[in-house]
């Protein structure tokens, strides 16, 4: 039986192997439940833990040849959480990184002229293409966009791809290859687009360590595999998470980002506790 067992028996359907989701939502500073923007899955989380710390003091007697304690005091109590999560979306990452997200404007639909790469090529070396106003540009092919690279000289040397350079045009990074014809080390090279893309393609992104942590309602919907179809939710009212550990961005295995965080006093929300709240029911019933 779900929920309180009440048979004074045991249950096997009592028995937990875990499986659920984790939902995060922003809080509304009035009323301290999920702000308009609802709740956001946070996609697969191969572990979720929760702890309890407990901070206690212990008295013992003075009046025996052997001390024995007599009283514990308990003077703190918190309820932690860590959980796993293994899909680097975004969203995501911004949360592992205490990040803010935006949008990143590629300036690659507007023409330029004679925008210069290196004044002193290195060759064999990398090299970012930027606007004249030191803009990143990306996806150099996308339709519609026209570009060439060049010596600068009295007369302009045109350079051929494969040749004097390799590009990968979705990161506009170029490199002046060491067996380049048309170009030598310490030339100035320059880039010029000639046509803007007909679809301007901007990029998501994230700046890192915006927020000292994340804050929000944090929703544990847990699936008991032992017994399919009864849930129980676990309601965070306030939690302020942080990231916990490495986040391996080369690895035999697939990455996985960890975070945690403490459970906080929410006094806004009317439940009994304003810290966590349990919740299941009879299935049965």
């Amino acid at each position: 039986m779900p929920g309180f067992n009440l048979t004074g028996n045991n249950n096997t359907q009592d028995y937990v192997l875990g499986k659920g989701k984790i939902y995060l939502a922003k809080i509304d500073s009035s009323t301290g439940l999920p702000d308009a923007n609802g709740f956001r899955y946070l996609g697969n989380a191969p572990e979720f833990n929760l702890s309890v710390a407990v901070e206690d003091r212990k008295h013992k007697n003075s009046f025996d040849c052997l001390a024995f304690t007599d009283a514990r005091f308990i003077i703190s109590q918190e309820i932690d959480v860590s959980f796993k999560l293994d899909e680097l979306n975004f969203q995501n990452l911004d949360d592992f990184l205490s990040g803010s997200e935006e949008t990143y404007s590629n300036p690659h639909n507007t023409t330029m002229t004679d925008v210069v790469i290196s004044s002193a090529v290195k060759l064999g070396r990398w090299y970012e293409l930027r606007n004249a106003a030191g803009a990143r540009l990306y996806n150099l092919d996308a339709a519609g966009l026209v570009f060439f690279l060049e010596k600068d000289a009295a007369t302009d040397v045109l350079l051929v791809e494969g040749t004097d350079y390799v590009i990968d045009k979705q990161l506009g990074f170029v490199q002046f290859k060491s067996t380049a014809v048309n170009i030598a080390a310490g030339d100035k090279a320059q880039l010029t687009i000639t046509t803007g893309a007909t679809t301007q393609k901007n990029l998501d992104q994230v700046n890192a360590l915006q927020r000292a942590q994340v804050q929000g309602v944090l929703l544990f919907i847990q699936d008991n595999a032992n017994d399919c179809g009864q849930k129980i939710e676990y309601r965070f009212h306030k939690v302020s998470l942080t990231a916990d550990g490495d986040l391996a961005l080369i690895a035999d295995q697939e990455s996985v980002m960890s975070m945690k965080g403490t459970a906080e006093v929410n006094s806004l929300v009317s439940d009994t506790s304003k810290v966590l709240t349990v919740r299941t029911y009879d299935m049965v019933a």
